[in-house]
């Protein structure tokens, strides 16, 4: 199954995926976490919520901007699954997809990702 394909859900913190796990124990799930929170969060706190959301059932997918001292950050960290926005990142996709390539990270489009509001 692709990770298109599974729903997709957007959290801040912890809570909000202990939460949405609760709710669908059975469930592949995304869980999606916007890049206006990982700025105020910072890239400690999303290394951390990588490591206590390592499972089978869901994927941690962190949204990255245009910050590329951020996600340099995330890649060096070993996020597994980052986000990207065609629209804003056009320029630097290249640069993105040649850094990421060989740290075996995967790099997804939110345009095609099934977000569902919680």
């Amino acid at each position: 199954m692709s990770i298109y394909d599974i729903e997709t859900f957007e959290i801040q913190n912890l809570l909000d995926a202990i939460k949405l796990k609760k709710q669908f124990p059975k469930k592949k799930l995304n869980f999606l976490h916007r890049h206006n929170s990982v700025l105020w969060q910072g890239p400690v706190y999303i290394k951390i919520l990588s490591e206590k959301l390592k499972s089978k059932n869901c994927n941690y997918i962190v949204e990255i901007g245009d910050n590329i001292a951020l996600t340099l950050l995330l890649i060096s960290f070993k996020i597994k699954i980052l986000a990207i926005d065609k629209r804003i990142l056009k320029n630097q996709m290249e640069k993105i997809f040649s850094i990421t390539k060989n740290k075996k990270i995967k790099v997804i489009f939110l345009d095609n990702l099934n977000i569902i509001d919680n």
